[in-house]
């Protein structure tokens, strides 16, 4: 006889974490209701945003000065240099770019600091070992050999990579760029026969490199693929976060929810999976039922024999 077997509930992967009182308040503020009824999350701060533009506008300047002085040869170089006043005139813009550039960068490390060990909070973009586990389960889906893309936190495993791309780069850029820009004072304490050649030969390479990858990756992922302007706006409506970063959004309604509490730390619990994903969930009624049934038939074939 067939055995007959009981279909237990599938129970849904959780992650836990503890937060704090400030970490409630801020889900209950990232999470508003616009005037039309609609919901939606402040993914970025105004202070995240400035940040970004200064970004944006020091890097593109760096870009289009250092490549235009690099290539003053060609059309395209002698045309951006014209622009800007003449060589010497783009150097010294250069100049201007990359002291806000070093001064945004140092800001950035200053803000990672101060949550890192004076907030005790330690950034979203640090690697973990979901990263690589995303990245595999991404390549399946875009494959075909899984049925669902992976689930991600505030940043995904491509963010984060572009993200640690630029925190190499900008060291790349700032040291050799120093070296260029006070050579007599460096050659004084450093060799000089090679670290003036290679200091020009990295900056170089690596301005192409990260000009290509900011028109390609970024630019793909940013405004192609799918138009984010939540760096700009700071939002992201409720549909975009289910699709994006569903597993930042459960944390901001779980934290938000435990607002009431007044013992802190709480304790909340995070869904890994996706409802849809799990099987249709089983009364415990029913599980009783069968268990009953499979007891009295085992029961009946033991008195048979």
């Amino acid at each position: 006889m067939e055995e007959s077997k009981v279909k237990l509930p599938k129970i849904p992967a959780t992650m836990k974490r503890y937060i704090y009182y400030r970490d409630a308040l801020e889900a209950v503020k990232r999470l508003r209701i616009a005037s039309d009824g609609s919901r939606y999350v402040i993914r970025f701060s105004l202070g995240q945003r400035v940040e970004h533009f200064v970004l944006i506008f020091s890097f593109t300047t760096l870009a289009l000065t250092g490549l235009a002085q690099t290539y003053y040869n060609t059309l395209l170089g002698s045309f951006i240099l014209s622009i800007f006043g003449g060589i010497e005139a783009s150097r010294q813009v250069h100049h201007v770019a990359a002291f806000v550039f070093g001064i945004q960068s140092l800001y950035h490390v200053i803000k990672f600091v101060d949550e890192a060990f004076v907030h005790h909070r330690l950034g979203k973009m640090l690697p973990v070992w979901s990263d690589l586990t995303d990245a595999i389960q991404m390549i399946k889906f875009n494959l075909g050999l899984a049925v669902r893309r992976p689930r991600f936190d505030r940043y995904n495993f491509e963010e984060k990579a572009e993200y640690w791309a630029l925190v190499w780069g900008t060291v790349v850029m700032v040291v050799t760029g120093i070296i260029q820009w006070f050579p007599a004072q460096l050659t004084m304490i450093l060799p000089a026969g090679w670290v003036i050649p290679v200091s020009r030969v990295l900056h170089r390479w690596e301005a192409i490199l990260a000009v290509l990858a900011i028109l390609t990756w970024h630019f793909y992922h940013s405004v192609i693929k799918k138009l984010n302007l939540s760096i700009f706006n700071g939002n992201m409506t409720i549909e975009e976060m289910e699709e994006e970063h569903p597993l930042e959004l459960a944390y901001l309604e779980q934290a938000s929810a435990a607002i009431q509490n007044r013992l802190w730390p709480v304790e909340i619990e995070i869904p890994l999976e996706d409802a849809e994903d799990l099987e249709e969930p089983v009364q415990i009624e029913e599980v009783v039922e069968e268990v009953t049934e499979l007891v009295l038939e085992k029961n009946a074939e033991g008195s048979m024999q």
